[in-house]
């Protein structure tokens, strides 16, 4: 019992000492975007959707927290509204990023690799059904009696 709670009390002052380090070791683009004259010219990856584009630059919504939009300075680069971007830049102003590589997935894409996994909800059930079964009486799930 004693080893068990220093091994506890360990691990809960790593898990706190790993969340309050978090923001300086991995930031996020939240965190970058609040702190931003601490992260100005530096290196930053990001995912986004295109609101619009042009030939000089395209705006797109973060598609994480906190879901700003954001100025990418890119030319030449061929998106339509709708398209997921994957942004690997330097950041160089408040909500504007001048991109080094960017990675594009059509939307309908995007949309597909769920659609995909929809048949393998059937099997999913299947398997589990085949194991387990509902008692009403109690509100829970049960192993079958074979």
């Amino acid at each position: 019992m004693k080893w068990g709670m220093v091994i506890l009390s360990f691990l809960l002052a790593l898990m706190l000492y790993s969340s309050i380090e978090h923001n300086e070791k991995d930031p996020d683009m939240e965190y970058i975007l609040k702190n931003f004259e601490e992260f100005n010219n530096t290196k930053v990856t990001f995912g986004g959707k295109v609101i619009s584009a042009d030939n000089e630059s395209i705006k797109i919504n973060l598609i994480e927290p906190p879901y700003t939009s954001l100025i990418i300075k890119a030319k030449n680069l061929s998106v339509a509204r709708g398209d997921i971007l994957e942004i690997t830049g330097i950041l160089d102003g408040k909500e504007h990023v001048t991109a080094e590589k960017i990675i594009v997935s059509k939307g309908w894409k995007y949309d597909l690799i769920f659609i995909r996994s929809l048949p393998a909800i059937p099997f999913a059930l299947y398997f589990f059904l085949r194991k387990w079964k509902f008692n009403f009486k109690k509100f829970v799930f049960e192993v079958k009696n074979a």
